[in-house]
This record gives C-alpha cells, sequence and structure tokens, in this order.
C-alpha cells in the first residue's frame, strides 16, 4: 500500500525512448490535483517529480508546457529542487491536455507523485508538524478510496528534508520525528524543507 500510494507511476508515454522531450497525459495528473481539492487541506498537497529509475534520485526537468492539439495553453512551473507544478484546470482534463517535459534521457525517469509539504526557512514547531501530520493522513485516506481508507498505513510521525541538498538539519541529511517528538513543544530552525509522511 505504501508504494502504491507514495510513488505512484503513471505509464510514460515518450514518442522515442531517446528524445528529450517527454510527454504526459494530463489527465492522471488532474486526477490528483482534484483529490487534493476534495481532501480540504491547506498544507498537505501531492508533488510531482520526475525519479530516476535506478533510484539514483530526481531528474533534472528543465522546462515545461501543458497543450492542446500542439497549442500550448499554460507553462510548466519547475522548482529548484526537481519538484514540477502543473495548473490545476477541468478544461484542460476535458481537451485531454498534454503535458511536454524537457528532461535529459527521459527513458532513465519514471513519474513520482509525493505526499508532502513545504515549508520556507525559519522555524517550526511541534503544533505545526502535528497539523501537517494530520492533514498528510487525511490526504492518504482520500487517495486510497473507500474501503482502502481503513487500511492505510499508520502514519508514525513526519520526515523533514532540506530542499537544498547543501543544508542540513541538526547537522542531518534527513530528521525523522515521531509522534513522541510531535506531542511536545519543541521548536526545530529548520532551512526550506520538504515535510513526508515517515510510515
Amino acid at each position: 500500500m505504501k508504494s502504491s500510494l507514495l510513488g505512484i507511476t503513471l505509464a510514460l508515454l515518450a514518442a522515442s525512448a531517446h528524445a528529450a522531450p517527454l510527454n504526459l497525459g494530463y489527465s492522471g495528473f488532474y486526477k490528483h490535483l482534484d483529490t487534493v481539492a476534495d481532501a480540504g487541506v491547506e498544507h498537505a498537497t501531492l508533488g510531482f517529480y520526475l525519479s530516476r529509475n535506478d533510484g539514483s534520485g530526481w531528474c533534472a526537468v528543465h522546462s515545461g508546457t501543458v497543450e492542446v492539439a500542439g497549442e500550448t495553453r499554460a507553462e510548466v512551473t519547475v522548482l529548484p529542487h526537481g519538484e514540477f507544478v502543473l495548473p490545476f484546470d477541468k478544461q484542460l482534463d476535458l481537451d485531454k491536455a498534454v503535458v511536454r517535459l524537457e528532461v535529459d534521457r527521459p527513458e532513465r525517469c519514471e513519474i513520482s507523485i509525493q505526499i508532502q509539504s513545504l515549508l520556507p526557512a525559519g522555524e517550526t514547531n511541534a503544533t505545526e508538524l502535528r497539523g501537517i501530520r494530520d492533514e498528510m493522513k487525511a490526504l492518504l485516506e482520500e487517495m486510497a478510496g473507500w474501503p482502502g481508507r481503513y487500511f492505510v498505513p499508520d502514519i508514525k510521525g513526519v520526515q523533514l528534508q532540506p530542499l537544498n541538498t547543501e543544508d542540513s538539519i541538526q547537522g542531518l541529511p534527513k530528521l525523522a520525528l515521531d509522534d513522541a517528538a510531535l506531542a511536545g513543544s519543541g521548536n526545530w530552525p529548520l532551512p526550506a524543507t520538504r515535510v513526508t509522511p515517515w510510515l
């Protein structure tokens, strides 16, 4: 269940295994964006990435567009940490839009969809992180649907990872905080950080 929900792989519809552009159907992404909207969460969301299929990290997305019949309808926002952000637009879904990403060696990449929350640099506290954890659980249950929501794995806490690989949290590349750590009134100074559920 964990791998199917947190590492969802969509079919890559590239016209050529060695072509730089990677073409993906927008409808699959829209379905997940709609799930986030239905969950009614404020901080938890889904992040779209291209991961290397050898497990060595993210593929670099240089740019992207959302197109309908070859006409550009929207630009894809590519964030420095590797995430690409798509518009949430029902009309693009109805029009069978295509997401066109410019990426090196697309045959070595696959779509990864991550439950996450992005925090700006600054201090965060246990109360805020508890709220994010609870929203992630709600989103996980919404993704599982019925009756799958009754079988989703328990979230043990959260994991904090700097968006910039040169940064650290308390001298570590990643910090895991279990429910016991979140139960108190702790405070943590953080660089820009990605929060993910600890399952």
